[in-house]
């Protein structure tokens, strides 16, 4: 498995210094620009091009919280799992989110932008708390909680582009 935070030498951590990772990812594609392999061997610039898309892809983990936690959460136990294969037991939450659902489907109905802004406002809180115990799991080494948080965050990421969606639909009007 690669570990993102190696490739940035950055520590294995939820919280991430975005500066320094913009640092050393704009170094590290200088580095790999297409210019500095042009007396190359193919071989060569292959390898700098497929290096270049690891670099991406390591910044594309590390700038999401919830793949940067899956990230940490596999570091650490050298397990990887797939969110898709998987069911969420946190019945509490499934009735949640139906809630949720249902009170982005009335809102549309009844086109109040108003109402859909403090909701969105509201789900924006709840991620901002959610986030702040994913850390907290992770901190604590408790691979499972923080495992069963992130599939929270999936969710609320979710919802959140179908607010983004119904905010849309409403603006169009």
């Amino acid at each position: 498995m690669n570990n993102p935070f190696a490739l940035f030498d950055l520590p294995v951590a939820f919280q991430v210094d975005s500066a320094l990772l913009n640092e050393r990812y704009l170094a590290l594609q200088k580095s790999l620009h297409p210019d500095n392999f042009s007396a190359a061997s193919a071989q060569e610039q292959r390898l700098a091009i497929q290096k270049s898309a690891e670099i991406n892809d390591a910044l594309r983990i590390l700038k999401d919280p919830i793949t940067r936690a899956d990230s940490i959460i596999a570091i650490n136990t050298g397990e990887t799992e797939n969110p898709e294969e998987k069911s969420n037991n946190d019945i509490d939450f499934l009735m949640q989110q139906m809630e949720w659902r249902e009170t982005l489907e009335n809102i549309e109905n009844r086109k109040d932008t108003d109402e859909l802004t403090a909701f969105a406002q509201e789900i924006n809180q709840i991620r901002h708390a959610i986030l702040s115990e994913l850390s907290t799991a992770l901190d604590a080494q408790h691979w499972d909680i923080a495992r069963a948080i992130t599939d929270k965050l999936r969710f609320i990421k979710k919802l959140q582009a179908e607010i983004e969606r119904v905010e849309e639909t409403l603006l169009d009007f």
